[in-house]
């Protein structure tokens, strides 16, 4: 089964400066994955497609984000979201556009529109439906300063699994340390990277990986692939670049998750091949299961 898939990828840094405490788990809390009698023969696949110009745009579903994009010009793509679909019922959409990086307001030709469309995964993404409603922020009035705007909306997803993971976690908003924890949960990963102890790696994007396989119906040889291809990148001549001086905390999941971001809002993570000049800017989240007070990836 193909799928074209614009999914998250875990990351790594190196930060100068963080102390030598354990702040991640060396395993993996178990997450609850229930999949329901039809999960073999009922595989919807949410997208959403969008069109956006001049401007720096981000999209969350169910307050987990999904995709993060700044265009200059105009484009119009498909997003994905299962990843961020847990369980059947009602899913909220909150559409953030920005100016364009080094602007205070928003272009004057800014836009972003977008539909649901829903996808057969068992047969090869063939088309089913598009789900009611076309969405867009309010066109820009040129004769005023508008520094951002907001969307939000919400549709019914029928999903045949049902997904408990930082849902239960702690509320991360009231960790006075957090920002600590990370950066010393970053550091432990890039020694782990650096040590190319690449088995301990994919023991700690376990839940991560499984997560998306059940999400995205992908098979074992799928999601096998997708984990070799991360470490074979990480492993073949790419460095960790320091974490921006100026990164700050993103949180997310209704308080349920953290990363930390560029103050433009991409991931503070970025790798560079110095042969290929090729560059891998990667995002991922951390969680702290209930009971637990070490963070987590997920």
């Amino acid at each position: 089964m193909n799928k074209n898939l614009l999914l998250l990828l875990t990351g790594l840094f190196i930060y100068s400066g963080c102390n030598s405490e354990n702040n991640m788990a060396s395993a993996p809390t178990p997450i609850i994955i229930k999949k329901k009698a039809d999960y073999n023969t009922n595989q919807p696949y949410y997208q959403l497609d969008f069109k956006a110009a001049f401007c720096r745009f981000e999209v969350a579903v169910n307050d987990v984000t999904v995709f993060n994009m700044s265009i200059a010009g105009q484009t119009s793509s498909f997003i994905p979201i299962n990843a961020a679909i847990s369980q059947s019922g009602k899913q909220a959409i909150v559409v953030k556009v920005y100016p364009l990086n080094g602007e205070k307001a928003l272009h004057r030709s800014a836009e972003f529109s977008y539909n649901i469309k829903v996808f057969d995964a068992l047969k090869q993404l063939e088309f089913k439906e598009q789900l009611s409603g076309e969405y867009a922020i309010p066109k820009i009035d040129p004769a005023k300063k508008i520094p951002f705007l907001t969307q939000s909306a919400f549709f019914v997803a029928n999903v045949p699994y049902n997904i408990i993971s930082y849902q239960d976690g702690a509320d991360l908003r009231r960790i006075t340390n957090l920002k600590d924890k990370l950066q010393g949960a970053y550091q432990q990963l890039a020694r782990i990277i650096a040590n190319k102890e690449m088995g301990k790696l994919q023991k700690l994007i376990a839940n991560r990986e499984h997560v998306v396989g059940v999400t995205m119906y992908l098979n074992k040889e799928e999601t096998e692939a997708r984990i070799k291809g991360l470490t074979r990148d990480l492993g073949a001549g790419f460095k960790l670049l320091p974490i921006p001086s100026d990164a700050i905390i993103k949180i997310s999941g209704n308080g349920k998750l953290a990363s930390l971001v560029k103050p433009n809002g991409d991931a503070a993570i970025t790798l560079i091949n110095t042969q290929t000049e090729e560059e891998m800017n990667l995002e991922f989240s951390f969680y702290i299961p209930k009971g637990k007070t070490e963070l987590e990836i997920i």
